[in-house]
């Protein structure tokens, strides 16, 4: 009898219970179907959203609710991109319509959201709970901001498991389209999107120049001599 009793707690303690699976798995899974439900080639229908927001808002009070504590930084950083993209999201969408996230005021620097229990700024998840943790500049590349200049959405989420290779990925396909680097063989010169001159300090800390960056994720790479210039930067919306 004692046996069969400590056969049943040993099973009682070695069974994760529902909420501890559904806290470190679900909210990705919720994450990756919405994207892969409202994103097709990188742009969003913010007029449906706007007429049908119910499962947005369920995502964002997911998001607020979030526990972080004793989370890994990869499950951390993985987290609050996938947050701060579907905050962009939820801004426009409830301003919506609108030609530009700059129409909105206090877009990035004032308008705050609860993200798992802090009342954030689009600007503080970015710069306070990414790029300051990590000092990786790929991050940028994984970060929507609602405008078509900037990276195109993914239509999947980011998770902690794969987080390193995702954001690798998101690189080179970046950094592999012409509308972001430009290579102007004839007039030897390499157009940057704007991000490589807002953000230049974090690149050449990371490679020793702004070429030596880009050249880790391309497969033709530009050639170290030529002159570096920026693109100028369209603020229009990322709508379809």
């Amino acid at each position: 009898m004692i046996k069969k009793a400590l056969f049943l707690m040993s099973l009682t303690f070695a069974i994760p219970t529902f909420s501890q699976v559904a806290d470190t798995t679900t909210i990705f899974d919720e994450f990756n179907q919405f994207l892969l439900d409202e994103i097709v080639f990188g742009l969003v229908d913010y007029g449906k959203l706007s007429d049908n927001p119910q499962k947005l808002n369920n995502l964002v009070n997911q998001i607020a609710s979030y526990d972080l504590i004793n989370k890994s930084q990869d499950h951390k950083t993985a987290f609050y991109i996938n947050a701060y993209n579907i905050m962009v999201i939820k801004q426009i969408t409830d301003n919506y319509p609108v030609k530009s996230p700059m129409d909105i005021a206090g877009f990035f620097k004032v308008k705050t959201f609860n993200v798992a229990g802090e009342l954030l700024t689009l600007d503080a998840i970015e710069f306070t709970k990414l790029i300051g943790p990590t000092i990786d500049p790929r991050i940028h590349f994984a970060l929507g901001c609602g405008a078509r200049s900037c990276p195109f959405l993914n239509d999947n989420a980011f998770f902690p498991d794969k987080l390193q290779e995702q954001l690798d990925f998101r690189a080179g396909l970046i950094i592999d389209r012409p509308n972001y680097v430009h290579v102007d063989q004839k007039n030897e010169k390499v157009i940057l999107n704007k991000i490589f001159d807002w953000y230049g300090d974090q690149f050449i800390s990371n490679a020793g120049s702004l070429i030596n960056y880009v050249n880790k994720y391309r497969f033709y790479k530009v050639p170290e001599n030529y002159k570096v210039e920026f693109q100028e930067y369209d603020w229009s919306l990322n709508d379809r």
